[in-house]
């Protein structure tokens, strides 16, 4: 069962934006902004939009990448 659907059973899935940014989705996946820099950093988080220098995250790309998780883990 993924995070979200687990989440989403204890009535806990708080709504994430269609695009967010690093802290919207570190409040989200409860994974700290540091840790969230690294997994973007060395290729194994979520994948990133930039727009000017800003990062941001779709939300279908972070859905993906935590059921993902969920099937390798």
């Amino acid at each position: 069962m993924s995070i979200a659907v687990t989440a989403a059973a204890r009535g806990e899935l708080r709504e994430l934006p269609a695009i967010s940014t690093a802290k919207q989705v570190s409040d989200f996946t409860q994974i700290s902004l540091p840790v969230l820099a690294r997994k973007r950093a060395d290729g194994t988080g979520p994948n990133v939009l930039r727009i000017g220098r800003s990062v941001r995250y779709r939300r279908e790309d972070v859905l993906a990448w935590l059921e993902s998780l969920s099937e390798t883990g």
